[in-house]
């Protein structure tokens, strides 16, 4: 078992059932962040064909995941290349009363669909969990394969031009990620790469910008401290941390790159 098999993803989706693995107040930053880019990227289409490229937050913590809230007259696709967790996520999200969502169990370098088939993709970091980068080209060029021209792609990768990268990097090395990290793309190389498919990038930025080890660590001593009464305050530091998005030093800041990518009519 590698960790790009559908059974590793499966046995781990077990161990974080219950979303115990993310802060309340972690997990609702993370889904408001989200919907707020794809919002100001995603173009205005009545009744799009959208694509999601996993369901790990669907099945294993649905208070961060967004999918849902994207459009309420979508026709959503989710694919995970672990069948239970699909089925997990589309238990989740009946009942949360969104029966229309299709979950498939797909993996994003072989995706089942014809050309053209998506309005707008959404990869949400999941191209980083790869042990090399040749796989994000050949998901990449699967992605652009199955948007259809004039569509839009909206991707995220782990940013390694992070300031905490080093930190990040030897967490990794000394086998504390509670799930494998693999390769990803600066914003550059990932420009590089959209643009080499034919796809026309139009915006970067940088997304979350608190510091993730010590963000965490100072979550656990408020819940320890005031439990459920700090809601509040967690709010309003990630809130406040969200702000360095606004500087020119985003990239040095922000945990993950992201870009929105066109594909020609």
């Amino acid at each position: 078992m590698t960790e790009s098999d559908a059974s590793y993803w499966q046995h781990l989706s077990e161990r974080y059932r219950g979303a115990q693995h993310w802060d309340p107040a972690l997990a609702e930053h993370a889904r408001q962040v989200s919907l707020e880019l794809i919002r100001c990227w995603a173009p205005t289409i009545e009744t799009p064909w959208v694509l999601k490229t996993d369901s790990f937050a669907e099945a294993t913590c649905p208070a961060r995941a967004y999918s849902w809230y994207i459009h309420e007259n979508a026709q959503l696709v989710n694919i995970d290349i672990a069948p239970g967790i699909s089925l997990k996520g589309r238990l989740n999200a009946a009942s949360l009363g969104y029966d229309n969502v299709v979950y498939a169990a797909a993996d994003v370098r072989f995706i089942p669909f014809a050309d053209g088939s998506f309005d707008l993709i959404l990869s949400d970091s999941t191209l980083d969990h790869f042990h090399a980068t040749d796989d994000i080209h050949v998901a990449l060029r699967e992605l652009a394969r199955v948007l259809k021209p004039g569509g839009t792609l909206i991707i995220t990768l782990d940013n390694p031009k992070n300031l905490t990268d080093p930190l990040f990097q030897l967490w990794i090395r000394r086998g504390k990620p509670p799930f494998f990290i693999g390769k990803t793309l600066s914003q550059e190389q990932l420009v590089q790469s959209l643009e080499s498919l034919g796809l026309q990038v139009t915006d970067t930025t940088a997304m979350f910008h608190y510091p993730r080890f010590f963000t965490k660590a100072i979550l656990r001593l408020m819940r320890r401290v005031a439990g459920n009464g700090c809601d509040n305050q967690a709010r309003r530091m990630l809130q406040a941390l969200n702000k360095l998005g606004e500087f020119e030093t985003r990239y040095l800041t922000g945990l993950f790159v992201a870009a929105r990518a066109v594909k020609p009519s």
